[in-house]
């Protein structure tokens, strides 16, 4: 049906919108580490994040020529839904798991 080109294709590009999503979680409880003031999780924190942003540019930079402009799009968005997801954790919440 689909080729498996194709299918690679989808495979890196929901895989880099999942990283994104993650991402931003991650530098999200980053910052709400560093505003609460405890020095050894914000520490922690900022070395995943910075492993996370270096291997993750590292991945698009060098192995996603030909369609290097729509993974750094689907990235991107990926970061973006992280974000309504962490703003909006209340109402993620309550339409997954019922909670009030």
């Amino acid at each position: 049906m689909f080729s498996p080109d194709f299918m690679h294709s989808i495979g890196i590009h929901a895989l880099f919108f999942f990283v994104g999503i993650g991402q931003d979680l991650l530098i999200t409880y980053y910052y709400q580490m560093i505003v609460k003031e405890y020095p050894w999780r914000s520490a922690m924190f900022s070395t995943v994040v910075t492993l996370v942003n270096i291997l993750v540019l590292y991945q698009i930079l060098s192995g996603l020529e030909e369609q290097i402009l729509s993974v750094i799009f689907v990235y991107a968005l990926g970061n973006g839904v992280g974000t309504y997801f962490i703003i909006n954790k209340h109402v993620v919440k309550k339409i997954l798991f019922g909670v009030k």
